[in-house]
């Protein structure tokens, strides 16, 4: 097994470590130097999204430090005022059944069209022109028609339309889906087909906040975070209006909602302990939105830019990512990469804050674009970036990092599973270990073969054959003269 890995070293050492950017040289004066597809660039940034409003790994590190949910909230969103909201009933558009009818299912009795669908059956609902629907119930899921007709008042109802219903009462979607407190029902964008919940505004946020944070920093001193999770989510889908049939949405263009299946007794207690309350500007619920991550500098915008000494706890603090120059030229469209600046900063924070401005030549052309564009081009965790050319030194991971637990797509708060190579190294000891700091992000062998990482005294290689194994330095001396330790 060892024999293996040292096999790969040279090819992966040579590779790792040369960080220079090829360049041709000019053969008159309207021909610019064009820099190597392969060559490396090191983005070193801060934070995880787009930095506006509250940071959520800032709000628990605040709640650590002892404060509370209402200190939080004052601290980022400055301007606002804390008030009461009257009950109120919010209709969310469930994106991932765009274009498609409506298939339900309930473990209790439903209504649709003036009738009662008992438990064992399944109505299925289509969009009609007019706002009205068809209707079709069947014996289970798939099986034989029961009945069909028209209506008018295209929603399926639960047995009991009040708040805080038991599981066993809520719409459940066929084929397995997620189930959903409130009513679902059917629409029509143009001609698109849309599929809505239409719930209570409390009976929401139980959907919303275990998806938009983490419940279990309820048990690391963070439940006051909780409770600022659920004011922000409350006043946000408050102030939303996004279409005729519906507020508001599911996904991360609006606030992920898992319906109710996600739903945990710690978030839970944060949504009921704040009942009602919403963030008020003049008299009107405001946009109070959020990132996972500010950096340590919120973003400004709507409102006031701040220092984030809370946002220490997160994983995506400081982050660094490595592209290639064929990959910037690609995500830009301009032929082969000849230069990227940055050209203006908004002058919040370390390194000059957040990129405001980014240029990018290549041999098609010139783009020019916002940080927040360059983000989503490049595919960084955010706008608040520097650029070195070659394989720099790799942002150590906190603390924190190597203790969250991995998720999914649905959690904005950009904890992620620690590689088997952090695993490795954090054994060893960290940058206080016999391995020293990094001095290259993790990167991946050729052919996809496993992936490594290059430390001060040596490096970490693994593969699905023979996991994380340590490369000492004499090994990689040896194999490369003039390497160096």
């Amino acid at each position: 097994m060892r024999a293996a890995i040292l096999g790969l070293a040279p090819a992966l050492l040579v590779g790792g470590t040369v960080g220079v950017v090829v360049a041709t040289r000019s053969a008159g004066p309207d021909v610019a130097e064009t820099v190597a597809a392969d060559a490396p660039y090191t983005l070193t940034g801060y934070g995880h999204g787009h930095g506006r409003g509250m940071g959520q790994w800032g709000a628990y590190g605040y709640a650590k430090q002892g404060w509370t949910a209402e200190r939080i909230l004052g601290y980022y969103y400055g301007g606002t005022t804390l008030e009461a909201l009257g009950d109120k009933t919010i209709g969310v558009r469930l994106m991932g059944l765009d274009g498609k009818g409506l298939d339900v299912f309930s473990d209790s009795p439903m209504g649709v069209a003036g009738r009662t669908v008992a438990p064992g059956e399944a109505a299925h609902l289509t969009a009609a022109p007019g706002g009205g629907a068809t209707v079709v119930v069947t014996r289970g899921c798939d099986g034989e028609v029961l009945w069909q007709e028209s209506t008018a008042h295209p929603w399926l109802d639960p047995v009991d339309l009040g708040p805080d219903r038991p599981a066993n009462e809520h719409l459940k979607l066929c084929g397995g889906g997620a189930p959903f407190r409130g009513s679902l029902g059917v629409a029509l964008e143009g001609d698109a087909p849309r599929v809505v919940n239409h719930v209570g505004m409390e009976d929401y946020l139980l959907g919303v906040v275990p998806a938009e944070s983490r419940a279990e920093w309820a048990d690391t001193g963070g439940a006051e975070a909780l409770r600022a999770q659920a004011v922000a989510a409350r006043s946000y889908a408050a102030a939303e209006s996004r279409y005729a049939y519906a507020e508001t949405c599911d996904t991360q263009d609006c606030q992920v909602y898992g319906g109710s299946s996600k739903e945990n007794p710690k978030t839970t207690e944060a949504v009921r302990s704040t009942t009602g309350k919403v963030l008020m500007r003049e008299g009107k619920p405001v946009s109070a939105e959020f990132s996972a991550s500010t950096g340590g500098y919120s973003a400004g915008g709507a409102f006031g830019a701040v220092e984030d000494l809370g946002d220490t706890e997160s994983p995506n603090h400081k982050w660094t990512q490595t592209l290639t120059a064929g990959e910037i030229a690609t995500a830009f469209g301009v032929g082969e990469l000849h230069s990227i600046e940055v050209t203006s900063r908004n002058n919040l924070g370390p390194d000059g804050g957040r990129v405001t401005g980014l240029k990018v030549a290549g041999s098609t052309g010139t783009k020019e674009v916002t940080g927040d564009e360059a983000r989503t081009k490049l595919g960084l965790k955010s706008d608040w970036f520097t650029i070195t050319e070659g394989v720099g030194p790799a942002a150590p991971p906190p603390a924190s990092a190597l203790a969250a637990p991995g998720v999914d797509n649905a959690d904005p708060t950009g904890a992620v599973e620690p590689t088997d190579i952090e695993r490795k190294y954090a054994e060893l000891g960290g940058h206080l270990g016999v391995l020293g700091a990094p001095v290259g992000p993790e990167l991946a062998m050729p052919d996809e073969a496993g992936r490594f990482r290059m430390y001060t005294h040596g490096a970490i290689v693994w593969t699905k054959i023979t996991g994380a194994q340590v490369l000492d330095a004499s090994v990689l001396t040896a194999k490369l003269p003039g390497l160096g330790s």
